[in-house]
């Protein structure tokens, strides 16, 4: 069966901060006894400019594999398990480049798999304190806090509080960093002109 890429992560007003999608799997390709891990999908990501670190933003219940990837070459690097770790609270993937691989942490992306929260639940990283109000929208309307979702100011943690597939429902949160805006979204093309005008919206009211 055709895979269906879809979900994005982008990064406006000229900031580096990572890319992200992930692929739909099919049932039958997930364990019996795994499915209560969470929602299966991929994160492609790399080192925030801003921070020097690497978050999936995504929150992952478990990790299954981590593999480096040179965009140019595109020669690829599956790590080992003791060349990486993660946090599960921030989703900050501290990486080990192996003595083998012949480029720094800076020249990869990073190919995450593993099984998401679900209801999809995300950590904003590298938030501006300066311009802390964000903007979540789902199925192309503006989502309501405490009751769509629960926003966690210390943590910067947002935690679905309706049902929230990260591979096949449509969303969009951004937030404002130092250098910019960050757009972290899923299958936003049925609703685009919702989305353009929510996301306008919360940048005007930000001043970005």
């Amino acid at each position: 069966m055709k895979r269906k890429i879809y979900f994005i992560a982008t990064c406006v007003f000229f900031m580096a901060f990572f890319s992200c999608k992930t692929a739909q799997q099919e049932t039958a390709e997930i364990p019996a006894e795994e499915k209560s891990d969470g929602v299966k999908t991929y994160v492609n990501t790399g080192v925030n400019n801003a921070t020097g670190n690497i978050s999936t933003v995504l929150v992952f219940n478990k990790i299954i594999e981590v593999t480096g990837i040179h965009p140019m070459s595109r020669e690829r690097f599956t790590l080992s398990e003791k060349n990486y770790s993660y946090n599960f609270d921030t989703t900050e993937l501290k990486i080990k480049i192996p003595s083998d691989v012949p480029y720094s942490i800076h020249d990869l992306t990073f190919h995450i798999v593993g099984f998401a929260a679900d209801p999809g639940i995300f950590v904003l990283s590298g938030i501006d304190s300066k311009r802390d109000e964000i903007s979540v929208a789902i199925a192309g309307k503006k989502a309501v806090e405490g009751i769509d979702f629960a926003y966690d100011k210390s943590s910067r943690r947002i935690t679905s509080l309706v049902p929230l597939n990260v591979d096949t429902d449509s969303f969009q949160i951004c937030w404002a960093t130092k250098n910019g805006s960050v757009n972290f979204s899923n299958d936003t093309q049925k609703f685009r002109e919702k989305y353009q005008k929510i996301y306008a919206e919360w940048a005007k009211s930000v001043r970005l």
